[in-house]
């Protein structure tokens, strides 16, 4: 298993840094997790693009995990791609498609298929892939009522599992709770570092012998209290063998 964190940064942009991408080959699989600004010329520059990409799976709608999409949408179609792509949304799959043609990103006139199905059914396609529901947008649940709008307020995190190895990408979290019972048997944990409690994540540690990747920034308590080894800063430019 390869991986590879394409897109390292938050939701404030970020000289030298894409937003949120990870991607993860195995199984001769090609996926990337969250489709952040800057995705595009991410897969240009690993050689991610035309036909080599299979799968996108979106953890949840903020604009800095699923604004790259359309570029990518958009490279792939003008490089005449046939191979079908496979989109695993969070929620609203048909105000998606709407959202498209009128970007006229007419889905039916790309030179390729796409297949689109809900996050939380990744795993019947693929069943290394688990998709665990996570609290992140949640804070909206009030102000979603209020103005009697459709979001569903989903959001995930994924598990991998492949060839006795596994990786936690957490995404967008505001608590832990929902993926600590994983990390035991994690090998790789990509780690949200900047909404969590700052404790949370600093007992990470104690609980896992995994590798940790400290990812989408760092809220201020943690660039101050961390010196653990086991920390690592989520860089762009690595790639990660398991």
């Amino acid at each position: 298993m390869k991986i590879k964190i394409l897109g390292s940064g938050s939701g404030i942009p970020t000289l030298g840094k894409n937003h949120a991408c990870v991607w993860i080959n195995f199984s001769d699989k090609n996926i990337i997790f969250d489709c952040g600004e800057g995705t595009s010329q991410q897969l240009l520059k690993n050689g991610l693009d035309k036909a080599a990409l299979d799968v996108i799976a979106i953890s949840h709608h903020h604009p800095d995990h699923v604004s790259g999409i359309f570029m990518v949408l958009q490279l792939l179609h003008l490089q005449n791609r046939t191979k079908p792509l496979n989109i695993y949304l969070p929620e609203d799959i048909d105000f998606f498609v709407k959202m498209l043609n009128y970007l006229y990103t007419f889905p039916t006139k790309c030179t390729f298929k796409i297949n689109f199905a809900l996050t939380s059914e990744i795993t019947k396609d693929i069943p290394e892939i688990q998709a665990i529901p996570s609290n992140h947008m949640l804070g909206y649940k009030d102000f979603v009522r209020q103005n009697n709008f459709s979001n569903k307020l989903m959001s995930y995190s994924f598990l991998i599992r492949y060839n006795s190895k596994q990786v936690l990408y957490s995404s967008d979290l505001w608590s832990t709770k929902s993926i600590e019972k994983y990390y035991p048997k994690t090998d790789l944990l990509i780690i949200d570092a900047l909404h969590p409690e700052p404790d949370k994540i600093l007992e990470i540690p104690d609980k896992t012998d995994a590798r940790i990747i400290l990812n989408h920034g760092l809220s201020e308590k943690l660039e101050i209290l961390i010196s653990d080894e086991r920390f690592e800063i989520a860089n762009e430019e690595n790639e990660i063998t398991l």
